[in-house]
Order: C-alpha cells, then structure tokens, then sequence
C-alpha cells in the first residue's frame, strides 16, 4: 500500500472515530496505572511462553484480523 493511500485510510478510522465519540457510541479515557500495570503483566506473560515461530503467527493472525475489519468498515484496498 502506499503512503498516500496509507494515510487515507488511516484519516477514514480516525474520521469515524470521530463520529463514533461525538454521537456518544465511543467513549475513550486514559487506563489506570492499575490497568497499565496488569497489561503490562500480563503481555510479558504471554510473550516469555510464545516460542519464535509462535510470534511469527501471532503477528499474521493480527494483521489479518486488521486486515479484515478495515474491509468491514470499507477502509481496505
């Protein structure tokens, strides 16, 4: 994809995010240092268990997953 075409996309989510926040649907505030911290906790955990190639999925399988709610809301290519 290119950075034009990038950027494009990346403008439409922010737009309906937008929108999703002005009519209420959307709320977003800063997590807790409570939060962060069992996130955080959390994310080492499931990293120290991931063997390489695991990552290597992981990282597909979101990117994909990416991939297909960009199609969902009309953003992909």
């Amino acid at each position: 994809m290119s950075r034009a075409k990038a950027a494009e996309v990346r403008e439409k989510k922010l737009e309906l995010i937008r929108e999703q926040v002005s009519s209420g649907d959307l709320v977003i505030r800063e997590m807790t240092k409570a939060e962060r911290a069992t996130w955080a906790k959390r994310h080492a955990a499931l990293e120290a268990k991931l063997t390489p190639a695991e990552r290597t999925g992981r990282a597909a399988h979101l990117k994909e997953r990416h991939r297909r709610a960009a199609h969902r809301l009309g953003l992909g290519k």
